[in-house]
């Protein structure tokens, strides 16, 4: 745990760091400092018992797990994908909300017996292949996922959609919705014990400004 005695929250970069700030926009835990006109990664907050600590969203559940952060703000997405005993769901923040889906160049995959699919949800991509009795044939990548099935690198994909407009553009087609996805707030459950009054201090103003 952080030796300062402050509580450590960790925001991802990105759009929903930008949504997240707004929440506490003036309110005692507003960051007095920009996110975006600075390299620092630990930045200060108006509470002198609150810092924010700037991560890779796919970070932060390790940092929560571990305790070197106390909360986190992270997709569910990467919840999913990321079971840990160590920190617990505190509450949807209702930001950052997209879907995964499956995605190809025709809806015709879903009758295949087996499946190559590209896609950085491995875990989330075999539990949904396995339910419509398709074999999974897992490909893994972190990004750039949406031409591989035009390079014949897969038969489809598995990934996060917004507006479904980079799928057009990559002559995909969203064929099934598996999941609808959103931001959520996660805790350390050791301090939830050592600093929960905080804790409960800052989830009502989230809340307030939601």
């Amino acid at each position: 745990m952080d030796k300062t005695g402050k509580l450590i929250l960790a925001l991802p970069k990105g759009r929903v760091l930008k949504k997240f700030c707004t929440l506490l926009q003036n309110t005692q835990f507003d960051l007095v400092e920009d996110p975006e006109n600075t390299r620092k990664i630990l930045l200060k907050t108006k509470s002198s018992d609150l810092q924010v600590l700037i991560l890779r969203g796919w970070d932060i559940p390790i940092f929560v797990s571990s305790g070197a952060a106390h909360l986190g703000v992270v997709g569910k997405d990467i919840l999913l994908e990321n079971n840990s005993e160590e920190f617990i769901e505190l509450m949807d923040l209702r930001i950052g909300k997209c879907r995964i889906s499956l995605a190809g160049q025709s809806k015709e995959v879903l009758k295949e017996p087996r499946l190559r699919v590209a896609t950085k949800y491995t875990k989330l991509a075999t539990e949904y292949l396995y339910s419509k009795e398709i074999q999974p044939d897992i490909i893994y990548l972190r990004g750039s996922q949406e031409i591989a099935p035009s390079l014949n690198l897969s038969d489809a994909i598995i990934d996060l959609v917004e507006t479904g407009r980079t799928l057009k553009q990559n002559s995909l087609m969203e064929i099934d919705v598996i999941r609808e996805i959103s931001s959520r707030l996660i805790a350390n459950k050791a301090a939830l014990k050592t600093k929960g009054d905080l804790i409960e201090e800052l989830k009502s103003v989230i809340l307030k400004s939601l």
